[in-house]
C-alpha cells in the first residue's frame, strides 16, 4: 500500500508541476553544449557564435536568460547563441579550459580565415540585454555581401561563373538573414546588395518592388535571370538556393514549409 500510494503522489505531482526542462529547454533556440559537442559547434563552422558559461542556481543567470533566450531567437540562423552549464561536473573541464571564473560569462568564438577550426576568442563586454547581445554578435559576423552601384553589377556577374544572388533593398545596411545566407552557401553562391537609389540597377533587372531578389545564372549562352517570389525569410530561401549551389557542410537543413507566398515585408531580425 506505501508503494502504491508514493507513485501515485508522484503522478499527482506531475499533473500539478510542469515537466522541467532544462536552463534552456528545446522550445528555446540557444544551443546546449556539452565537451562531446563544443567542438563541432563551435570550432567546426563558418559562423560567429556567443557562449555562455551559466551556473543554475546563478541569480545573474537567471537575470540573463530571458534576454539571451530572446537574443537567440533573434540570430536563429544569422549567428549561433549557445550555453554551457558549468554546475554540472561533466562540463567542469569545458569551462575551467576557458577560464570561466564567475557566472555568467558570454565569449564571443569568430571564424579564423587563416587557420580553420580556431576560431578567434574573445570576451564579451557589451551589455546583457537582447538587444546589446544581437547588436554585438552582428558588429562581429564577417560581410560576405558586396555592396553594388548600378555600374558594378555586371563586372560583379562576370567575375566567375558561380550563380549571383542579388538583392535590391530599400535599406541601407545589408539584411542580417542575407549575410546568414552569404556564409551558409560561401564559396558556392556569390551574394550581392544594391539600394533602391541605384535606379539604373532597378530598371536594368526590372525591378519595381523592394526588396526584391534576383538570381543569375550563366553558361555558354550567356546570363539568365531567376526572380525569387517565395517568402523572404531565412528557411524558403535556403531552400530555394540549394537548387543553384551547395551549402557549406554542416549548415543546418531548413525545416519544411507550406507553399511559399508572395513577400510584401522587409527583411527584419525576426524574419531570421
Amino acid at each position: 500500500m506505501l508503494v502504491t500510494g508514493s507513485i501515485l503522489l508522484c503522478q499527482l505531482l506531475m499533473l500539478l508541476c510542469p515537466v522541467y526542462a532544462g536552463f534552456y529547454g528545446s522550445d528555446t533556440a540557444v544551443i546546449n553544449l556539452t565537451p562531446k559537442t563544443f567542438k563541432s559547434e563551435i570550432y567546426d563552422t563558418n559562423y560567429t557564435s556567443v557562449v555562455e558559461f551559466y551556473a543554475e542556481w546563478c541569480g545573474h543567470c537567471k537575470n540573463l536568460r530571458p534576454h539571451y533566450t530572446k537574443a537567440a531567437k533573434s540570430l536563429k540562423g544569422v549567428a549561433k547563441v549557445a550555453a554551457v552549464r558549468c554546475d554540472d561536473d561533466s562540463n567542469q573541464p569545458l569551462c575551467a579550459r576557458y577560464n570561466v571564473k564567475g557566472y555568467p560569462t558570454l565569449k564571443l568564438f569568430r571564424p579564423n580565415v587563416k587557420v580553420p577550426s580556431s576560431p578567434l576568442i574573445e570576451d564579451y563586454d557589451g551589455g546583457r540585454t537582447a538587444k546589446a547581445i544581437v547588436d554585438t554578435v552582428l558588429s562581429k559576423i564577417s560581410n560576405k555581401v558586396r555592396r553594388l552601384k548600378a555600374e558594378d553589377v555586371q563586372p560583379w556577374i562576370d567575375e566567375s561563373n558561380v550563380p549571383k544572388v542579388l538583392l535590391f533593398h530599400n535599406d541601407a545596411n545589408t539584411p542580417p538573414m542575407y549575410k546568414g545566407l552569404a556564409i551558409d552557401y560561401a564559396g558556392s553562391i556569390n551574394f550581392g546588395i544594391v539600394r533602391k537609389s541605384e535606379k539604373l540597377a532597378s530598371k536594368e533587372y526590372g525591378v519595381t518592388k523592394f526588396p526584391t531578389i534576383v538570381i543569375i545564372t550563366t553558361d555558354e549562352e550567356g546570363d539568365h535571370r531567376h526572380i525569387y517570389s517565395g517568402e523572404l525569410k531565412k528557411e524558403p530561401l535556403y531552400e530555394y538556393l540549394s537548387a543553384f549551389g551547395t551549402p557549406v557542410e554542416g549548415t543546418r537543413a531548413p525545416k519544411k514549409q507550406k507553399k511559399a507566398k508572395q513577400a510584401s515585408k522587409p527583411l527584419q531580425h525576426e524574419e531570421l
